[in-house]
Protein backbone atom coordinates (compact mmCIF):
# COMPACT_ATOMS: atom_id res chain seq x y z
CA UNK A 1 0.00 0.00 0.00
CA UNK A 2 2.85 2.41 0.84
CA UNK A 3 4.52 1.69 -2.52
CA UNK A 4 1.34 2.64 -4.38
CA UNK A 5 1.02 5.95 -2.41
CA UNK A 6 4.63 6.91 -3.18
CA UNK A 7 4.16 6.20 -6.84
CA UNK A 8 1.10 8.41 -6.97
CA UNK A 9 2.97 11.31 -5.24
CA UNK A 10 5.83 11.18 -7.78
CA UNK A 11 3.35 11.24 -10.68
CA UNK A 12 1.59 14.27 -9.14
CA UNK A 13 4.86 16.27 -8.69
CA UNK A 14 5.95 15.58 -12.21
CA UNK A 15 2.57 16.66 -13.55
CA UNK A 16 2.65 19.97 -11.56
CA UNK A 17 6.18 20.75 -12.79
CA UNK A 18 5.21 20.22 -16.34
CA UNK A 19 2.37 22.64 -15.91
CA UNK A 20 4.64 25.35 -14.38
CA UNK A 21 7.17 25.04 -17.16
CA UNK A 22 4.44 25.30 -19.66
CA UNK A 23 3.24 28.62 -18.13
CA UNK A 24 6.64 30.22 -18.63
CA UNK A 25 6.28 29.66 -22.30
CA UNK A 26 2.71 31.18 -22.43
CA UNK A 27 2.34 34.70 -24.05
CA UNK A 28 -0.69 36.14 -21.90
CA UNK A 29 -1.51 37.51 -18.42
CA UNK A 30 -0.90 35.94 -14.94
CA UNK A 31 -4.54 35.54 -13.76
CA UNK A 32 -5.63 32.91 -16.19
CA UNK A 33 -2.51 30.93 -15.61
CA UNK A 34 -3.11 30.96 -11.85
CA UNK A 35 -6.68 29.88 -12.38
CA UNK A 36 -5.57 27.04 -14.57
CA UNK A 37 -3.05 26.01 -11.92
CA UNK A 38 -5.77 25.95 -9.29
CA UNK A 39 -7.99 23.89 -11.52
CA UNK A 40 -5.17 21.54 -12.22
CA UNK A 41 -4.46 21.23 -8.50
CA UNK A 42 -8.13 20.50 -7.82
CA UNK A 43 -8.13 17.86 -10.50
CA UNK A 44 -4.93 16.43 -9.13
CA UNK A 45 -6.49 16.32 -5.65
CA UNK A 46 -9.54 14.50 -6.97
CA UNK A 47 -7.31 12.13 -8.83
CA UNK A 48 -5.24 11.62 -5.68
CA UNK A 49 -8.45 10.94 -3.69
CA UNK A 50 -9.59 8.49 -6.31
CA UNK A 51 -6.15 6.94 -6.32
CA UNK A 52 -6.29 6.63 -2.48
CA UNK A 53 -9.71 5.04 -2.69
CA UNK A 54 -8.46 2.68 -5.36
CA UNK A 55 -5.43 1.95 -3.22
CA UNK A 56 -7.67 1.22 -0.20
CA UNK A 57 -9.83 -1.05 -2.32
CA UNK A 58 -6.76 -2.75 -3.65
CA UNK A 59 -5.41 -3.18 -0.13
CA UNK A 60 -8.78 -4.61 1.05
CA UNK A 61 -8.85 -6.90 -1.96
CA UNK A 62 -5.34 -7.98 -1.18
CA UNK A 63 -6.33 -8.68 2.47
CA UNK A 64 -9.38 -10.61 1.31
CA UNK A 65 -7.20 -12.45 -1.14
CA UNK A 66 -4.87 -13.33 1.73
CA UNK A 67 -7.81 -14.51 3.83
CA UNK A 68 -9.21 -16.53 0.94
CA UNK A 69 -5.77 -18.00 0.36
CA UNK A 70 -5.52 -18.90 4.06
CA UNK A 71 -9.06 -20.40 3.96
CA UNK A 72 -8.24 -22.29 0.81
CA UNK A 73 -5.03 -23.51 2.37
CA UNK A 74 -6.87 -24.55 5.51
CA UNK A 75 -9.61 -26.27 3.51
CA UNK A 76 -7.01 -27.98 1.42
CA UNK A 77 -5.37 -29.15 4.59
CA UNK A 78 -8.68 -30.44 5.88
CA UNK A 79 -9.30 -32.18 2.58
CA UNK A 80 -5.91 -33.80 2.84
CA UNK A 81 -6.65 -34.95 6.40
CA UNK A 82 -10.16 -36.10 5.51
CA UNK A 83 -8.80 -37.88 2.48
CA UNK A 84 -6.26 -39.58 4.66
CA UNK A 85 -8.92 -40.58 7.13
CA UNK A 86 -11.08 -41.87 4.32
CA UNK A 87 -8.15 -43.77 2.98
CA UNK A 88 -7.53 -45.28 6.40
CA UNK A 89 -11.22 -46.14 6.78
CA UNK A 90 -11.31 -47.54 3.28
CA UNK A 91 -8.33 -49.73 3.98
CA UNK A 92 -9.71 -50.81 7.39
CA UNK A 93 -13.22 -51.30 5.95
CA UNK A 94 -11.90 -53.33 3.10
CA UNK A 95 -9.96 -55.53 5.50
CA UNK A 96 -13.10 -55.94 7.68
CA UNK A 97 -15.27 -56.79 4.69
CA UNK A 98 -12.74 -59.31 3.45
CA UNK A 99 -12.41 -60.81 6.90
CA UNK A 100 -16.18 -60.85 7.41
CA UNK A 101 -16.68 -62.46 3.99
CA UNK A 102 -14.19 -65.14 4.85
CA UNK A 103 -15.95 -65.72 8.18
CA UNK A 104 -19.31 -65.95 6.43
CA UNK A 105 -17.89 -68.43 3.96
CA UNK A 106 -16.52 -70.51 6.84
CA UNK A 107 -19.85 -70.30 8.68
CA UNK A 108 -21.69 -71.36 5.52
CA UNK A 109 -19.37 -74.33 5.12
CA UNK A 110 -19.80 -75.32 8.74
CA UNK A 111 -23.57 -74.80 8.54
CA UNK A 112 -23.76 -76.92 5.41
CA UNK A 113 -21.74 -79.65 7.07
CA UNK A 114 -24.01 -79.58 10.13
CA UNK A 115 -27.08 -79.55 7.89
CA UNK A 116 -25.78 -82.53 5.91
CA UNK A 117 -25.04 -84.40 9.14
CA UNK A 118 -28.50 -83.51 10.44
CA UNK A 119 -30.07 -84.71 7.20
CA UNK A 120 -28.19 -88.00 7.46
CA UNK A 121 -29.23 -88.37 11.11
CA UNK A 122 -32.85 -87.54 10.38
CA UNK A 123 -32.85 -89.89 7.42
CA UNK A 124 -31.49 -92.62 9.66
CA UNK A 125 -34.16 -91.89 12.27
CA UNK A 126 -36.79 -91.83 9.53
CA UNK A 127 -35.59 -95.20 8.24
CA UNK A 128 -35.73 -96.63 11.76
CA UNK A 129 -39.19 -95.17 12.29
CA UNK A 130 -40.33 -96.58 8.96
CA UNK A 131 -38.98 -99.99 9.91
CA UNK A 132 -40.61 -99.75 13.33
CA UNK A 133 -43.92 -98.73 11.79
CA UNK A 134 -43.63 -101.61 9.37
CA UNK A 135 -42.97 -104.01 12.23
CA UNK A 136 -45.80 -102.50 14.26
CA UNK A 137 -48.08 -102.67 11.24
CA UNK A 138 -47.25 -106.31 10.72
CA UNK A 139 -47.66 -107.01 14.43
CA UNK A 140 -50.95 -105.12 14.49
CA UNK A 141 -52.16 -106.98 11.43
CA UNK A 142 -51.23 -110.28 13.01
CA UNK A 143 -52.80 -109.24 16.29
CA UNK A 144 -55.95 -108.15 14.49
CA UNK A 145 -56.07 -111.44 12.64
CA UNK A 146 -55.62 -113.35 15.90
CA UNK A 147 -58.25 -111.21 17.61
CA UNK A 148 -60.68 -111.76 14.74
CA UNK A 149 -60.06 -115.50 14.87
CA UNK A 150 -60.53 -115.48 18.65
CA UNK A 151 -63.84 -113.65 18.34
CA UNK A 152 -64.97 -116.09 15.66
CA UNK A 153 -64.55 -118.89 18.21
CA UNK A 154 -66.94 -117.30 20.72
CA UNK A 155 -70.16 -118.37 18.95
CA UNK A 156 -68.86 -121.94 18.89
CA UNK A 157 -68.14 -121.85 22.62
CA UNK A 158 -71.57 -120.39 23.26
CA UNK A 159 -73.27 -123.16 21.28
CA UNK A 160 -71.28 -125.76 23.17
CA UNK A 161 -72.35 -124.25 26.46
CA UNK A 162 -76.01 -124.15 25.42
CA UNK A 163 -75.70 -127.82 24.50
CA UNK A 164 -74.50 -128.47 28.08
CA UNK A 165 -71.01 -129.33 26.80
CA UNK A 166 -69.14 -127.31 29.40
CA UNK A 167 -65.75 -128.92 28.81
CA UNK A 168 -66.03 -128.34 25.08
CA UNK A 169 -66.92 -124.72 25.70
CA UNK A 170 -63.96 -124.30 28.04
CA UNK A 171 -61.58 -125.77 25.44
CA UNK A 172 -62.90 -123.40 22.80
CA UNK A 173 -62.60 -120.38 25.04
CA UNK A 174 -59.07 -121.37 26.07
CA UNK A 175 -58.09 -121.53 22.41
CA UNK A 176 -59.61 -118.09 21.89
CA UNK A 177 -57.71 -116.76 24.91
CA UNK A 178 -54.40 -118.00 23.46
CA UNK A 179 -55.11 -115.92 20.38
CA UNK A 180 -56.24 -112.86 22.31
CA UNK A 181 -54.99 -112.96 25.94
CA UNK A 182 -56.43 -109.56 26.92
CA UNK A 183 -59.96 -110.03 25.65
CA UNK A 184 -62.32 -109.31 28.55
CA UNK A 185 -65.26 -111.11 26.87
CA UNK A 186 -63.26 -114.32 26.66
CA UNK A 187 -62.19 -114.01 30.30
CA UNK A 188 -65.80 -113.38 31.28
CA UNK A 189 -67.06 -116.41 29.33
CA UNK A 190 -64.37 -118.62 30.85
CA UNK A 191 -65.29 -117.38 34.32
CA UNK A 192 -68.97 -118.03 33.72
CA UNK A 193 -68.49 -121.57 32.40
CA UNK A 194 -66.02 -122.40 35.18
CA UNK A 195 -68.70 -121.29 37.66
CA UNK A 196 -71.25 -123.66 36.16
CA UNK A 197 -68.60 -126.34 36.09
CA UNK A 198 -67.97 -125.80 39.82
CA UNK A 199 -64.40 -124.51 39.32
CA UNK A 200 -64.90 -121.47 41.50
CA UNK A 201 -61.23 -120.56 41.92
CA UNK A 202 -60.60 -120.55 38.16
CA UNK A 203 -63.84 -118.65 37.69
CA UNK A 204 -62.73 -115.99 40.14
CA UNK A 205 -59.34 -115.68 38.40
CA UNK A 206 -60.81 -115.04 34.96
CA UNK A 207 -63.52 -112.72 36.21
CA UNK A 208 -60.97 -110.67 38.13
CA UNK A 209 -58.88 -110.42 34.97
CA UNK A 210 -61.90 -109.19 33.04
CA UNK A 211 -62.48 -106.52 35.68
CA UNK A 212 -58.84 -105.47 35.50
CA UNK A 213 -59.41 -104.80 31.82
CA UNK A 214 -62.66 -102.93 32.51
CA UNK A 215 -63.59 -102.31 36.12
CA UNK A 216 -67.25 -101.53 35.44
CA UNK A 217 -67.94 -104.47 33.14
CA UNK A 218 -71.33 -105.39 34.59
CA UNK A 219 -71.52 -109.06 33.44
CA UNK A 220 -68.18 -109.82 35.11
CA UNK A 221 -69.24 -107.97 38.29
CA UNK A 222 -72.45 -109.98 38.50
CA UNK A 223 -70.72 -113.27 37.71
CA UNK A 224 -68.10 -112.64 40.38
CA UNK A 225 -70.87 -111.81 42.83
CA UNK A 226 -72.49 -115.14 42.03
CA UNK A 227 -69.14 -116.93 42.53
CA UNK A 228 -68.82 -115.38 46.00
CA UNK A 229 -72.41 -116.32 46.72
CA UNK A 230 -71.63 -119.94 45.85
CA UNK A 231 -68.49 -119.84 48.00
CA UNK A 232 -70.40 -118.30 50.90
CA UNK A 233 -73.18 -120.87 50.69
CA UNK A 234 -70.61 -123.64 51.02
CA UNK A 235 -69.17 -122.13 54.21
CA UNK A 236 -70.31 -122.84 57.75
CA UNK A 237 -72.43 -120.33 59.59
CA UNK A 238 -70.35 -117.50 60.97
CA UNK A 239 -68.82 -114.12 60.36
CA UNK A 240 -66.69 -115.30 57.44
CA UNK A 241 -69.75 -116.62 55.64
CA UNK A 242 -71.62 -113.40 56.28
CA UNK A 243 -68.75 -111.33 54.94
CA UNK A 244 -68.56 -113.46 51.82
CA UNK A 245 -72.30 -113.16 51.17
CA UNK A 246 -72.14 -109.42 51.81
CA UNK A 247 -69.34 -109.18 49.27
CA UNK A 248 -71.47 -111.10 46.79
CA UNK A 249 -74.43 -108.81 47.43
CA UNK A 250 -72.33 -105.69 46.84
CA UNK A 251 -71.07 -106.92 43.49
CA UNK A 252 -74.52 -107.99 42.31
CA UNK A 253 -76.06 -104.66 43.33
CA UNK A 254 -73.27 -102.73 41.63
CA UNK A 255 -73.72 -104.71 38.41
CA UNK A 256 -77.49 -104.28 38.44
CA UNK A 257 -77.13 -100.57 39.11
CA UNK A 258 -75.07 -100.31 35.93
CA UNK A 259 -77.38 -102.57 33.88
CA UNK A 260 -80.71 -103.22 35.61
CA UNK A 261 -82.02 -105.37 32.75
CA UNK A 262 -78.89 -107.46 32.31
CA UNK A 263 -79.29 -111.20 31.75
CA UNK A 264 -76.75 -114.02 32.13
CA UNK A 265 -75.55 -116.61 29.62
CA UNK A 266 -78.61 -118.75 30.44
CA UNK A 267 -80.90 -115.86 29.45
CA UNK A 268 -81.99 -115.27 33.03
CA UNK A 269 -82.05 -111.97 34.92
CA UNK A 270 -79.27 -111.40 37.41
CA UNK A 271 -81.95 -110.18 39.83
CA UNK A 272 -82.71 -113.86 40.31
CA UNK A 273 -79.19 -114.53 41.63
CA UNK A 274 -79.58 -111.64 44.08
CA UNK A 275 -82.98 -113.00 45.11
CA UNK A 276 -81.43 -116.41 45.79
CA UNK A 277 -78.84 -114.76 48.07
CA UNK A 278 -81.56 -112.96 50.05
CA UNK A 279 -83.59 -116.15 50.31
CA UNK A 280 -80.66 -118.04 51.81
CA UNK A 281 -80.20 -115.27 54.35
CA UNK A 282 -83.90 -115.55 55.21
CA UNK A 283 -84.57 -112.04 53.91
CA UNK A 284 -87.90 -113.07 52.41
CA UNK A 285 -89.27 -109.65 51.52
CA UNK A 286 -86.00 -108.61 49.87
CA UNK A 287 -85.92 -111.91 47.98
CA UNK A 288 -89.50 -111.41 46.72
CA UNK A 289 -88.65 -107.92 45.47
CA UNK A 290 -85.57 -109.22 43.66
CA UNK A 291 -87.44 -112.06 41.95
CA UNK A 292 -90.27 -109.74 40.99
CA UNK A 293 -87.73 -107.51 39.27
CA UNK A 294 -86.34 -110.60 37.56
CA UNK A 295 -89.85 -111.44 36.35
CA UNK A 296 -90.14 -107.93 34.90
CA UNK A 297 -86.90 -108.41 32.97
CA UNK A 298 -87.74 -111.94 31.74
CA UNK A 299 -91.55 -112.22 31.86
CA UNK A 300 -91.56 -115.36 29.70
CA UNK A 301 -89.13 -117.28 31.89
CA UNK A 302 -90.42 -119.76 34.46
CA UNK A 303 -87.35 -119.31 36.68
CA UNK A 304 -88.33 -116.15 38.67
CA UNK A 305 -91.96 -117.28 39.06
CA UNK A 306 -90.95 -120.69 40.36
CA UNK A 307 -88.92 -119.06 43.11
CA UNK A 308 -91.66 -116.52 43.84
CA UNK A 309 -94.18 -119.33 44.37
CA UNK A 310 -92.11 -120.83 47.19
CA UNK A 311 -91.50 -117.43 48.74
CA UNK A 312 -95.25 -116.69 48.74
CA UNK A 313 -95.97 -119.84 50.73
CA UNK A 314 -93.28 -118.84 53.22
CA UNK A 315 -95.31 -115.68 53.71
CA UNK A 316 -98.43 -117.83 54.27
CA UNK A 317 -99.95 -116.98 50.88
CA UNK A 318 -100.84 -120.50 49.66
CA UNK A 319 -103.39 -119.43 47.10
CA UNK A 320 -100.89 -117.08 45.55
CA UNK A 321 -98.40 -119.93 45.53
CA UNK A 322 -100.79 -122.24 43.65
CA UNK A 323 -101.74 -119.54 41.20
CA UNK A 324 -98.06 -118.79 40.53
CA UNK A 325 -97.22 -122.47 40.01
CA UNK A 326 -99.90 -122.70 37.34
CA UNK A 327 -98.17 -119.88 35.54
CA UNK A 328 -94.82 -121.62 36.04
CA UNK A 329 -96.16 -124.76 34.37
CA UNK A 330 -97.40 -122.83 31.38
CA UNK A 331 -94.17 -120.91 30.94
CA UNK A 332 -91.95 -123.97 31.46
CA UNK A 333 -93.94 -126.01 28.98
CA UNK A 334 -93.50 -123.30 26.37
CA UNK A 335 -89.76 -123.18 27.04
CA UNK A 336 -89.22 -126.90 26.67
CA UNK A 337 -91.15 -126.81 23.41
CA UNK A 338 -88.83 -124.10 22.16
CA UNK A 339 -85.66 -125.74 23.51
CA UNK A 340 -85.88 -129.47 24.02
CA UNK A 341 -82.58 -129.52 25.89
CA UNK A 342 -83.45 -126.71 28.35
CA UNK A 343 -82.69 -128.49 31.61
CA UNK A 344 -83.80 -125.67 33.92
CA UNK A 345 -87.14 -125.32 32.14
CA UNK A 346 -87.75 -129.08 32.65
CA UNK A 347 -86.79 -128.69 36.32
CA UNK A 348 -89.36 -125.90 36.74
CA UNK A 349 -91.97 -127.95 34.89
CA UNK A 350 -91.32 -130.89 37.24
CA UNK A 351 -91.57 -128.68 40.35
CA UNK A 352 -94.77 -126.94 39.25
CA UNK A 353 -96.55 -130.21 38.51
CA UNK A 354 -95.53 -131.75 41.82
CA UNK A 355 -96.75 -128.59 43.62
CA UNK A 356 -100.14 -128.98 41.93
CA UNK A 357 -100.32 -132.71 42.72
CA UNK A 358 -99.82 -133.81 39.09
CA UNK A 359 -97.62 -136.72 40.12
CA UNK A 360 -97.96 -138.89 36.99
CA UNK A 361 -97.19 -135.98 34.68
CA UNK A 362 -94.30 -135.04 36.91
CA UNK A 363 -92.84 -138.56 36.63
CA UNK A 364 -92.68 -138.29 32.86
CA UNK A 365 -90.88 -134.97 33.15
CA UNK A 366 -88.40 -136.51 35.60
CA UNK A 367 -87.17 -138.87 32.89
CA UNK A 368 -86.40 -135.91 30.64
CA UNK A 369 -84.60 -134.21 33.49
CA UNK A 370 -82.30 -137.20 33.86
CA UNK A 371 -81.73 -137.41 30.12
CA UNK A 372 -80.74 -133.79 29.45
CA UNK A 373 -79.01 -132.86 32.71
CA UNK A 374 -75.59 -131.23 32.05
CA UNK A 375 -73.03 -133.96 32.61
CA UNK A 376 -70.33 -131.43 33.51
CA UNK A 377 -72.31 -129.57 36.17
CA UNK A 378 -71.66 -130.90 39.69
CA UNK A 379 -74.65 -129.31 41.38
CA UNK A 380 -77.60 -129.29 38.96
CA UNK A 381 -79.23 -132.20 40.82
CA UNK A 382 -78.36 -130.90 44.26
CA UNK A 383 -79.98 -127.56 43.43
CA UNK A 384 -83.12 -129.30 42.11
CA UNK A 385 -83.29 -131.51 45.21
CA UNK A 386 -82.95 -128.41 47.40
CA UNK A 387 -85.86 -126.71 45.62
CA UNK A 388 -88.08 -129.79 45.94
CA UNK A 389 -87.18 -130.14 49.62
CA UNK A 390 -88.34 -126.59 50.24
CA UNK A 391 -91.55 -127.41 48.38
CA UNK A 392 -92.16 -130.57 50.42
CA UNK A 393 -91.70 -128.63 53.63
CA UNK A 394 -94.60 -126.30 52.86
CA UNK A 395 -97.03 -128.88 51.46
CA UNK A 396 -99.45 -131.07 53.32
CA UNK A 397 -98.07 -134.52 54.11
CA UNK A 398 -100.21 -136.21 51.48
CA UNK A 399 -98.88 -133.87 48.80
CA UNK A 400 -95.37 -133.83 50.25
CA UNK A 401 -94.86 -137.63 50.05
CA UNK A 402 -94.61 -137.95 46.23
CA UNK A 403 -92.31 -134.93 46.26
CA UNK A 404 -89.96 -136.67 48.70
CA UNK A 405 -90.06 -139.79 46.55
CA UNK A 406 -88.90 -137.76 43.58
CA UNK A 407 -86.16 -136.21 45.70
CA UNK A 408 -84.90 -139.70 46.62
CA UNK A 409 -84.79 -140.72 42.95
CA UNK A 410 -82.87 -137.59 42.05
CA UNK A 411 -80.31 -138.13 44.80
CA UNK A 412 -79.84 -141.77 43.82
CA UNK A 413 -79.34 -140.85 40.18
CA UNK A 414 -76.87 -138.14 41.10
CA UNK A 415 -74.88 -140.49 43.30
CA UNK A 416 -74.75 -143.11 40.58
CA UNK A 417 -73.62 -140.52 38.02
CA UNK A 418 -70.77 -139.39 40.23
CA UNK A 419 -69.48 -142.95 40.46
CA UNK A 420 -69.24 -143.35 36.71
Amino acid sequence: MRQITGLISIVLILWVASVVFAQDDAPSATQPAVQQALDAAERAERFASQAATAAADAEEAAAKSDRDADLAFNLFGLFEVFGGVLTIFAIAGGAYVVNRWRNLQQEMVETRERFEKEIVLRQHELDELRDELKRDSNALRQETERSSLAMSLLPLGERQYKAQDFEGALDTYRRALELDPNNLIIHYRLGYVHTQRGNLEQAEEHLMKALELEEDFAPALASLGYVYRRIGESMEEGDARDRMLNKAEGLLLRALEIQPKMIDEDDESWWGSLGGLYRRREQIDAAIRAYEKAAEVTPHSSYPFSNLALLYVQKGEREKMQHTYKRVEQLAWGEVQAEVDNYWAYADLLTSRLAQGKVAEAESVLEMVFDIAPADSPYVFSMLADTLTRLANVLEEEQAKPVRDVIAKIQAFDEKRKQV
